[in-house]
């Protein structure tokens, strides 16, 4: 049987179908409920549809969470499909193991970029099927899925301990709660602390000073668990809001709209960077090209162009062969996206491996691709590598475009 546990901080909250609750009978447990689901005496539920952008801008899925499992194997897990307004199947999600954790094993499921460029805007769940069964064990509250949305701004999150429930790091690749957030930034508030020294006459030295930019902010009404999920979002490491990194000292407050399941949150918090990061109407994601090209090969045929390798090998007789890229520069921090554009010109060709960071993942799809890494670890470099195993088909063009995130 598998089990499924959500982590705390998902971005998405699931409910268990099979469950039934009531205030006179049973406990209603909120992590097991919709937030349209509220009962409680005098409660009024306000519908909430959570936004999910098709992309982010830094190419990033929209749909991309962690679920854990407790305890069961690795070969009885589950799938994750997307179902549309009308209760109707719509499109597979891809799942993959993430790493193992001491309450069973953690998984990470997405919706890559491409894909969910071809969403067409509208309202949507997802549901969480056992392998083995087909039985249907979590389904999320409601999506708005679009391009991007007016009065609300991303806030992401990740935090350097593997802590509430996630598995925040694999490797050298971080996983980061992202969320659009109804929040907005207002009202600077400079704060500094002087030590200064006042002799006779009544002058005044400063002696040290320590300034810092603060501003305020609120949210429109939301539901009890997405206040919940960015005050603990506030808890991490590493806090941004519309890509500016903060920091707070103080969970922010959180008020009841009397009558209804929402509240409205407020809070302070300040500017990490003093001197790089401020508040603006719109911050950009810049990404700095790393002209990457294709450098060495070992197919037994491959022609390749800068950033292009067309490969002609029906049967890959001993391997894995494959080719590698140009090195890619980073620093601890850093996020890099590599762009892959894979075009099956056999027409039944097998799809490519890729390796990057000690990682070999199978690409999941004929078209083009992101693979992002946020990087953790010392300044370094390494190659990209794209590549068949014996006795696969190798009849395809590749494109290849890295960025770095700045």
């Amino acid at each position: 049987m598998t089990v499924i546990r959500q982590p705390i901080l998902s971005p998405i909250r699931f409910h268990d179908p099979s469950l039934e609750f009531d205030n006179e009978n049973n406990f209603q447990n909120p992590d097991n409920r919709v937030s349209t689901g509220y009962d409680w005496e005098n409660v009024k539920p306000v519908p909430y549809a959570l936004p999910i952008p098709k992309v982010w801008p830094d190419g990033q899925p929209g749909i991309d969470f962690m679920l854990n499992t407790a305890g069961t194997s690795v070969a009885d897990t589950f799938y994750a499909h997307l179902y549309d307004s009308d209760d109707a199947y719509y499109k597979s999600l891809y799942v993959s193991e993430w790493q193992s954790i001491d309450s069973g094993n953690q998984y990470h499921v997405w919706l890559d970029g491409i894909s969910g460029s071809g969403i067409a805007d509208g309202y949507y769940t997802i549901k969480i099927f056992a392998d083995d069964d087909d039985e249907l064990l979590l389904e999320s509250e409601a999506l708005l899925i679009g391009e991007w949305f007016v009065d609300t701004i991303p806030l992401e999150f990740w935090n350097f301990e593997n802590d509430f429930g996630i598995v925040w790091s694999e490797l050298r690749r971080r996983f980061t709660t992202r969320v659009m957030a109804p929040i907005r930034l207002y009202d600077p508030v400079p704060q500094f602390e002087k030590e200064t020294y006042k002799n006779d006459p009544g002058v005044l030295t400063t002696l040290r000073t320590i300034a810092q930019r603060a501003f305020n902010f609120d949210s429109h009404p939301i539901p009890v668990h997405l206040s919940e999920l960015i005050q603990m979002g506030f808890g991490c490491s590493e806090v941004y809001l519309d890509r500016i990194k903060i920091n707070a000292e103080e969970v922010p407050d959180a008020e009841n709209y009397e009558g209804t399941n929402l509240k409205y949150l407020s809070g302070q918090a300040a500017f990490v960077d003093f001197n790089e990061d401020y508040v603006r109407e719109l911050v950009d994601t810049e990404q700095e090209d790393q002209s990457i090209d294709w450098a060495t090969d070992d197919y037994v045929t491959a022609v390749i162009t800068g950033n292009s390798i067309a490969v002609d090998d029906a049967v890959i007789a001993s391997g894995p062969l494959g080719v590698n890229s140009d090195l890619i520069s980073f620093v601890d921090g850093d996020i890099i996206i590599v762009k892959i554009a894979l075009t099956d010109d056999a027409g039944d060709s097998d799809l490519p491996m890729y390796e990057f960071q000690g990682e070999a993942v199978q690409v999941l799809e004929w078209g083009t691709s992101y693979f992002r890494f946020r990087l953790n670890g010392e300044d370094s470099d390494d190659r990209f590598r794209l590549y068949h195993n014996n006795g696969e088909k190798a009849v395809y063009t590749a494109v290849i475009d890295a960025y770095k995130i700045t």
